[in-house]
């Protein structure tokens, strides 16, 4: 809001940002519409090549600086998925693309890995806790997907190498259904929780969508 109680006209239209490519989405719109110039697109390349590198040396113990095209384009995803984590969570897309032109990639990316690694840590708290209290009537689907689909998924994750990665889970008994980012994988834990407890009103319809939760055809 300004001084009038006026909030001011955004440039870039939310609709025109890709939820599972926000960092990448939010940069080529804040270009389009003047935020960031041609110098400030290339510096965040660069910079965003300088994190890549850094994955990489994660990723190897420091053993080699490269990797196969396919494994740097995962990496390249994990690392943006972090930041877009962090942009997220700006009150606007203008204001997402002014954090993104003024602090370092290396920064943004620390910040979001810290906050995907805590859902993944709380995700397989969870995860223990619905295994604790598991129904014994939930059905054939209910197991697989505690004994299988979930705990591959938390076995796999990794916040510096796969923070994109995402849970395919379909329990229509349970109001579960789509493809789900780690944030995703906390409130489908906490829904089964719920079933599994008789307790209520942990997680929302809303929630899900807040969290990115994307219908399968």
């Amino acid at each position: 809001m300004n001084e009038r109680g006026i909030a001011p006209i955004s440039k870039i239209d939310p609709a025109k940002l890709d939820k599972n490519n926000y960092a990448e989405s939010l940069a080529a719109e804040a270009e389009r519409v003047g935020i960031f110039t041609e110098a400030d697109t290339a510096r965040i390349r660069g910079e965003l090549l300088g994190v890549l590198g850094d994955v990489i040396g994660y990723s190897s113990e420091g053993k080699s600086s490269s990797v196969t095209t396919d494994r740097a384009g995962q990496m390249a995803k994990s690392i943006l998925y972090n930041i877009g984590t962090v942009l997220k969570s700006a009150p606007t897309p203008d204001d997402a693309a002014r954090t993104m032109k003024e602090k370092p990639m290396k920064e943004l990316y620390a910040e979001g890995y810290a906050i995907n690694r805590k859902k993944w840590e709380e995700a397989k708290r969870l995860w223990g806790r619905v295994r604790y209290t598991r129904l014994r009537d939930g059905g054939e689907d209910y197991d697989k997907a505690i004994d299988k689909n979930i705990r591959i998924y938390l076995r796999d994750y990794d916040p510096r190498l796969s923070a994109h990665d995402k849970l395919y889970l379909t329990l229509p008994k349970f109001g579960i259904r789509g493809a789900f980012h780690i944030g995703g994988a906390v409130a489908v834990l906490n829904r089964l929780l719920e079933a599994n407890t008789g307790r209520t009103g942990a997680v929302t319809d809303a929630e899900f969508r807040e969290v990115g939760e994307e219908p399968r055809n």
